[in-house]
């Protein structure tokens, strides 16, 4: 049996016209979340940093030479990452050469909404406090009291199911005196507190800062190597 040419032109202008009608569908499933898109196992309610320079100045570019330990680790964990940071800030100093804000004048990021995960990466400025205008070394207890004060709010505001983790102060070779003297504090009181406590301890070696402070591209996979086994360590 031959069939007519018109059914067949017939049945080929139906079967193009569903194709143009079903595309946008399509497209629009994709578009609407049916096309799926992998959700942190780790953080799905996402990642805050509150942190100082070492955060601050680098981005989230990947494969850049300026791509931040943060970047890298919220990259590893498919998880977004949002920072608090400012350059010369701490737990105890104020930013931006005295007339900035320190850790705990930053709300938004434990009165917000609540992350899976808060990192704390400070400390390297704590070794002072501002006095005057000036910097001036801090005594220990000084020291201990910012950070005693700055965990127990967060451990305050923030509810049971954000994981908080204190990095020690990645701290390159310039200094190692105090380096060591504040990273003990900060660990005795994340010890205190419960809190998981990350050691950087040997990530900023001398081929790994710039200025014998800021990390390089090879300084931030250090520091960002170090977060995130210690993050595995315990997930």
């Amino acid at each position: 049996m031959t069939i007519p040419r018109v059914t067949t032109r017939r049945s080929l202008v139906l079967a193009v016209l569903a194709a143009l009608l079903i595309a946008p569908f399509i497209a629009w499933q994709g578009a609407t979340g049916d096309e799926r898109v992998p959700v942190s196992r780790l953080a799905p309610h996402g990642i805050v940093v509150v942190g100082d320079s070492i955060t601050a100045r680098y981005n989230n570019e990947p494969g850049s030479a300026e791509q931040g330990w943060w970047s890298i680790t919220g990259d590893h964990f498919r998880a977004t990452v949002t920072r608090y940071a400012q350059s010369g800030s701490g737990y105890l100093r104020p930013g931006h050469v005295c007339t900035g804000n320190t850790f705990i004048d930053r709300p938004d990021a434990y009165a917000g909404d609540a992350p899976s995960l808060l990192i704390v990466e400070g400390g390297r400025n704590d070794w002072s406090t501002c006095q005057d205008g000036r910097y001036v070394t801090a005594p220990d207890d000084v020291i201990a009291h910012a950070v005693d004060r700055y965990l127990d709010t967060l451990q305050t505001f923030l509810p049971k199911s954000t994981r908080i983790v204190v990095l020690g102060p990645p701290w390159g070779p310039l200094d190692p005196e105090n380096g060591r003297r504040v990273t003990a504090i900060i660990a005795a009181q994340a010890k205190l507190h419960g809190i998981q406590f990350i050691s950087t301890q040997g990530a900023l070696t001398a081929d790994r800062v710039v200025d014998g402070v800021h990390p390089n591209r090879q300084g931030s996979l250090a520091i960002a190597r170090r977060v995130i086994a210690g993050l595995e360590k315990t997930a």
